[in-house]
């Protein structure tokens, strides 16, 4: 009986592995009818508002001289990915302006808190009737979709934390 049940461990196992590639660490899935990630996330979230040290830390000295915290918001969505050299980051970063205007950020950080590179993975901007919908698996290859059509903006974050233009994947 023993062997069955390490048998179909094993099995199982093979099973819900055979393509980790594709396991999404994060994902803001294109408009579905009334279902929409984005402005759920962006509207319907307890995350606070990044204020203070924390600015700091997820800022650069150059964002944060014209950062007007009255009509711009910041929100750590938290870590989905470490490693020895960089720690990557979901923020999202709110406009008020004249329409719904969100930004999902992808950031890569050293162990000092230094940024290394960033990505929009997700937009949503009404004035200029920009989408982009997004994900980042596993492996930290970036998958971002704006607009109508099948055009794919294909990204990896390397070895270093660098947040590079890639080919060598197909979605």
């Amino acid at each position: 009986m023993k062997f069955y049940k390490t048998l179909f461990v094993l099995i199982a196992a093979s099973l819900f592995s055979c393509d980790n590639s594709k396991e999404k660490l994060f994902w803001i899935s294109e408009t579905d009818g009334e279902r929409n990630d984005l402005l759920f996330m962006a509207e319907s979230t307890n995350v606070p508002n990044l204020s203070g040290d924390s600015l700091k830390l997820f800022l650069s000295s150059d964002e944060r001289k014209g950062l007007d915290t009255s009509t711009m918001q910041y929100k750590n969505f938290g870590p989905i990915y470490t490693t020895k050299k960089f720690k990557v980051f979901v923020l999202l970063k709110s406009i008020d302006s004249f329409g719904r205007d969100y930004v999902f950020l992808v950031r890569s950080y050293n162990h000092q808190w230094n940024l290394i590179d960033s990505f929009e993975l997700a937009i949503w901007d009404e004035v200029t009737k920009k989408y982009c919908f997004g994900s980042i698996n596993r492996n930290l290859i970036i998958e971002r979709k704006c607009g109508e059509g099948n055009y794919y903006d294909i990204r990896q974050i390397t070895d270093d934390g660098k947040i590079i233009m890639t080919s060598d994947y197909e979605p």
